[in-house]
C-alpha cells in the first residue's frame, strides 16, 4: 500500500492537473429510470417539481460546497441533477469487484488512514465506526471518508481521510485529519 503525508488538503479545480476535482454531470439528456431511483435516494423525493436551480447553477453550487468542505461536506438534497461526486450508501457496495459492504470497506480504507495518522503524530486513537463517504469517480475514484476513532480515555473524535484508488493501482492514503471545527468568531468592540 502506497502512503503518504503530503497534506494536500486543498481540492484542485485545474482539469489539467491529475488530481483536479470538479464535479460533473453524469448526464445531461434525459435520465434513465435507473438514473432517476439513483437520483432520488442521493436526495430524497422532490417535493417541489419545479427546479431550484438552472443544471450550470447546480454544478457550481456543488463545487462550491466541494471547495469549501474539502470534498467532505456537501448537500446532495438540493440537486436534481447527477454529478460523478455523489454519497456513498454504506450498507451497499458500489462496485462489483469488492465483496465487502461500503460501510466495512470505507471503515479499513479509515482504520489504514488512521494507523498512519498515529503513527506520524504519536497518538494512538482506535477505530470506531464511518459515519459518512463521498466519492468521486473518475479514472478511479477518490473517497472522502468521515469516521469516528477514541483516544485512550473513551472520548470520541470525528476525523477525515482522503483516500485516491486509481484503477489498477495502490490505493494511496492523501491525508488523515482530525475534522477541522468551525471557527469561533471574534465579537468587535
Amino acid at each position: 500500500m502506497a502512503s503518504s503525508s503530503r497534506k494536500d488538503y486543498e481540492i484542485i479545480s485545474d482539469p489539467f492537473d491529475p488530481r483536479c476535482v470538479v464535479a460533473c454531470f453524469i448526464r445531461l439528456q434525459e435520465q434513465t429510470e435507473k438514473e432517476k431511483l439513483l437520483l432520488e435516494r442521493i436526495r430524497g423525493k422532490e417535493v417541489n417539481t419545479s427546479p431550484m436551480y438552472t443544471d450550470q447553477e447546480e454544478r457550481k453550487l456543488i463545487n462550491k460546497q466541494i471547495r469549501k468542505s474539502q470534498g467532505f461536506d456537501v448537500d446532495f438534497s438540493k440537486f436534481r441533477c447527477l454529478f460523478n461526486f455523489y454519497p456513498s450508501f454504506l450498507d451497499e457496495n458500489h462496485s462489483t469487484l469488492i465483496r465487502e459492504t461500503d460501510r466495512q470497506f470505507f471503515g479499513r480504507l479509515a482504520q489504514e488512514s488512521l494507523a498512519d495518522y498515529n503513527y506520524r503524530e504519536r497518538t494512538s486513537f482506535e477505530f470506531v465506526e464511518v459515519e459518512k463517504a463521498n466519492l468521486y469517480r473518475n479514472k478511479g475514484y477518490i473517497y472522502f471518508i468521515t469516521f469516528v476513532a477514541k483516544d485512550s480515555r473513551d472520548r470520541t473524535k470525528v476525523f477525515q481521510a482522503k483516500v485516491c484508488n486509481v484503477l489498477c493501482r495502490e490505493i494511496e492514503h492523501s491525508f488523515c485529519r482530525l475534522k477541522p471545527g468551525k471557527k469561533k468568531k471574534r465579537r468587535m468592540r
